[in-house]
């Protein structure tokens, strides 16, 4: 498993794996990494004549570092999807598709340290970038990424949630439905209307149907000028949610 952490240069801080033999800190320079082993969190140390210092990363850092193939599902979206599936320790979850695997790691870390991520992705160029990412994460271990295709032929699999990024979720509701615990979720995230009323029509049987679009909005941070940002995240995808409550 890697060692993530933060490494403080002057104020500015840099996500670097102290497992690593030789560390590259663009616009500082490479060194080997047995320099930065042995010393303690949040104490002060010189580096090359530079006052630095280690810190514990967060989720946020690894989100910021992770190596882009398809659009991730953003934070604000990912904090939605989680709250609302109501998951915890201990919990399996699946997902499909697992894109650069953010989202993955979001749900790996509420689930931990003893439950299970089981995320499929078919599309091998992105398989091999969320495994990538998966691999720089403390909780890889509680992830088994699947390089296929989430079908009705594949057997049901006990799950507290099922969430699905695909763009015709509609084909797995059944699926779900055999998978999921009574009072279980499924989650959708589609870009589209269209999709939405398509994945609406085939959940008859479903309860606590929500349609959930988050809009987000960031302020810049000087203090002589406290404003909104002139560019806003708006429309990023719709978060459909259902219960299954048996029948």
């Amino acid at each position: 498993m890697s060692s993530w952490i933060l490494l403080v240069i002057e104020g500015s801080t840099h996500l670097v794996n102290l497992e690593s033999k030789v560390i590259d800190v663009k616009g500082f320079g490479r060194f080997a990494g047995k320099l930065l082993q042995d010393r303690r969190l949040n104490e002060e140390f010189e580096l090359f004549d530079k006052k630095v210092k280690l810190v514990d990363s967060n989720q946020s850092d690894l989100h910021h570092n992770l190596k882009r193939g398809p659009q991730i599902i953003s934070s604000k979206d990912a904090a939605w999807i989680v709250y609302k599936s109501g998951i915890s320790t201990g919990d399996t979850i699946i997902e499909a598709g697992s894109g650069s695997g953010a989202l993955t790691l979001s749900l790996a870390q509420t689930i931990a340290p003893n439950g299970r991520v089981i995320t499929f992705e078919s599309n091998s160029k992105h398989f091999k970038i969320a495994n990538k990412n998966i691999k720089m994460s403390p909780w890889a271990d509680l992830i088994d990424i699947r390089n296929e295709e989430l079908n009705e032929s594949i057997k049901a699999i006990p799950a507290s949630s099922v969430i699905l990024d695909l763009p015709n979720p509609w084909n797995l509701v059944k699926w779900s439905l055999n998978s999921l615990k009574i009072g279980g979720l499924l989650i959708c995230y589609l870009p589209t209307v269209n999709q939405v009323q398509t994945l609406i029509d085939s959940l008859s049987d479903w309860k606590d149907i929500e349609i959930i679009e988050n809009i987000q909005r960031s302020w810049q941070s000087k203090a002589s000028a406290l404003r909104p940002q002139s560019n806003m995240i708006g429309h990023t995808g719709f978060i459909v949610s259902a219960r299954w409550l048996g029948k």
